[in-house]
């Protein structure tokens, strides 16, 4: 099955004396209908891929008309005009030429003897044809993958049975362009992708060859407003017309698949949610039971387990939630942690919860915890670009399903000291801020809050109607164990500023002296760090 082009069109009978006189690089383009000229102000009534066939009657005496008429048509679409001139015009206008020769529009002349409404009928014979052979293939490829479906195959059987009916190599990709499937020997060289089509850079490479547009067929894959990925044709031996036919039925019958497993998968999904919230708001009857059920979604639970908790701290409601699905749906975390933490998938269990995904670790058989903990967490903050600012916390290990609970709300709470204490994206752990499970245990809160209102109130007090700028500079400072000029570095501004800040701290009631005055200082701040992170967990549980 092939295009039927202008130059398709001068193969047919009544062609056979016709000649291109003009825009002869314009042979390519398709042609899907014929229609005559009757009227001056044919405009609005012709298509794109019309051949549009006239005597030139209705403009000939008309110099504007003729003048408009070739750019007029190229710009609507038109694939190009016979004329059969002699009768009202001695020979196509050289102007017209001229035109046709810029703008690449196939201008062709036909003999005395030609029959109009003749030509129209063949060129809609041919055109017939072509609907028909499309309209077959199209039955054909549904057919036979609709066999494929109803039998219960999966997308790689479906996928091999695209390939053999359009003889071309078909490749299945995610949304954002990963190789999930491809027909055809594994041996064969790997397809890599840079860029995307919505910003026109998109990329395609087999192998080390560069594809161009023209060697591929791309077509999304979609069920309603979600994309669930695309799939790849390679234009082979020419075709390109039955291909994209192929690519548009084949997409929509392998989104019905991922549609039907995406369902399955979301019912699952809610079941295991709730299961898992259960779980972690200390729900737990018969821990034996739990991990039993635990196996039922795939997760080993075998204890100790570290809890991570990531969360996305700015950017619009719309923009978190396509970043968390998407994360989830393409398995972003299973590679992360699969790859540094060299954990199989039943090692690991993650779930959407509150605003967030909380991440169970088996850490049974880590070497260097902690470190290979953080370098997982930093890893999975760089897992998928962005612009918005996220944080990780992580918890101390729990040796029981009963201890659960305790780890979630450590490392929900060392997320929200994170996000307090520093300024972009970060990884924050429960054992940075020992000091903090102490003052967790602390039973008289209000013996606290005395203690921060002396050693820092007139400071909060402040900024409470500036900017903020003084308390994140005795942040730095304490950080830096009072060193004006590593913290002037670390701030960006000049020592004199810093030394400004120094002095107006002090006139704050700030005591920025070495000794147990500063020891005081630290466990003031700190103190009234985690006094914030209490309210904002508490302010968010009772939301």
């Amino acid at each position: 099955m092939a295009l039927v082009t202008i130059e398709n069109i001068l193969q047919l009978e009544g062609f056979q004396n016709a000649k291109v006189v003009a825009g002869a690089a314009g042979m390519h383009l398709m042609v899907n209908n014929a229609m005559l000229m009757e009227v001056p102000d044919i405009f609005p009534y012709v298509e794109k891929n019309n051949l549009l066939i006239t005597t030139l009657f209705p403009v000939y005496e008309d110099e504007k008309a003729m003048e408009e008429l070739i750019p007029r048509l190229s710009e609507l679409g038109v694939s190009g005009i016979c004329i059969k001139p002699f009768r009202y015009i001695g020979g196509i206008p050289e102007r017209m030429k001229e035109q046709a020769d810029a703008l690449s529009f196939p201008v062709i002349e036909l003999p005395k003897e030609a029959n109009l409404s003749g030509l129209v009928t063949e060129i809609l014979e041919i055109s017939l044809k072509k609907h028909m052979d499309v309209l077959n293939f199209r039955n054909n490829v549904h057919d036979r993958l609709m066999g494929l479906f109803l039998e219960g195959r999966e997308i790689p059987e479906l996928l091999q049975s695209l390939a053999d009916i359009c003889q071309s190599e078909a490749v299945l990709l995610d949304a954002s362009y990963k190789v999930l499937h491809r027909s055809g020997e594994a041996c064969n060289p790997c397809y890599t992708f840079t860029g995307t089509p919505e910003r026109g850079v998109l990329k395609v490479h087999l192998g080390e060859k560069l594809l161009s547009e023209e060697d591929y067929i791309l077509h999304p894959i979609r069920a309603g407003a979600r994309l669930f990925g695309y799939l790849l044709l390679l234009k082979e031996n020419g075709k390109s017309d039955s291909l994209q036919v192929a690519a548009e039925e084949a997409s929509l019958l392998i989104a019905s698949v991922y549609f039907k497993n995406y369902a399955v998968m979301e019912k699952e999904r809610s079941f295991q949610d709730s299961f898992i919230r259960d779980i972690l708001q200390g729900k737990v009857t018969s821990p034996m039971e739990t991990i039993n059920k635990a196996r039922y979604f795939g997760w080993n639970m075998e204890f100790p387990q570290v809890i991570l908790v990531l969360k996305i701290f700015d950017g619009d409601e719309k923009k978190k939630k396509t970043y968390y699905e998407e994360v989830m749906d393409e398995k972003i975390i299973d590679g992360v942690l699969e790859r540094e933490l060299r954990l199989t998938g039943k090692k690991f269990k993650y779930v959407y919860l509150d605003d967030s995904i909380v991440i169970f670790i088996n850490t049974i058989f880590l070497e260097k915890r902690e470190e290979a903990l953080k370098n997982a967490a930093e890893k999975l903050l760089q897992m998928k670009k962005t612009e918005m600012r996220l944080g990780i916390g992580i918890s101390e290990e729990a040796l029981s399903i009963l201890e659960l609970p305790s780890s979630y709300r450590q490392a929900k709470m060392t997320l929200e000291i994170g996000s307090l204490l520093k300024e972009n994206s970060f990884t924050s752990s429960y054992r940075d801020y020992e000091m903090f499970s102490l003052l967790r245990e602390m039973k008289d809160k209000v013996l606290l809050e005395a203690f921060v209102e002396k050693k820092l109130g007139r400071l909060l007090l402040h900024e409470k109607t500036h900017s903020g700028d003084l308390l994140k500079t005795l942040q730095v400072l304490l950080e830096e164990n009072l060193n004006a000029k590593n913290a002037a570095k670390r701030l960006f501004i000049h020592y004199n500023t810093m030394r400004h800040r120094i002095e107006k701290l002090k006139e704050l009631g700030v005591e920025l002296e070495q000794g147990f005055s500063l020891g005081e200082l630290v466990f003031a701040y700190y103190a009234y760090i985690w006094q914030e992170a209490e309210k904002s967990r508490e302010l968010k549980e009772d939301l």
